[in-house]
This record gives C-alpha cells, structure tokens and sequence, in this order.
C-alpha cells in the first residue's frame, strides 16, 4: 500500500492513526475493517491477531514512509 492510498482510507473512513489500536471505540474498529474490505486485505497466514489490527499497522507503517 501507498502512502497515498493508506491517506485516502485514513481520510475516507476517519481511522485516527494517532491512537494507540487498543484505544479504538468499537465504530473505529468497524471502520478499520470496512477499509481493509475495499483494500481486500488479507491478513498474514500466520498472524497472531485480528485482521483489523493488521490492517491498522499497515497504515500506519504506510503513512510513516517518506
């Protein structure tokens, strides 16, 4: 993912990319996967958690890049 693409979803879905995953209402978590729906994100095989928080990493890491 872009860090242009991970822009438009944190804008499109209103994902405050500034907290913390585990601070996030349950609407916000519910927008994470809506964003990750449109992306068709899959989390990794072997993933020790949900897709949701996989996702919201990826934007974060993506927003982070120059």
């Amino acid at each position: 993912m872009t860090r242009s693409e991970a822009a438009n979803y944190r804008n499109k879905y209103h994902i405050p990319t500034e907290k913390d995953f585990y601070q996030l209402s349950s609407s916000e978590v519910e927008r994470v996967l809506a964003a990750a729906d449109e992306h068709k994100y899959r989390k990794p095989r072997n993933a020790n958690g949900s897709r949701a928080r996989y996702f919201f990493a990826a934007l974060q890491r993506a927003l982070s890049r120059r």
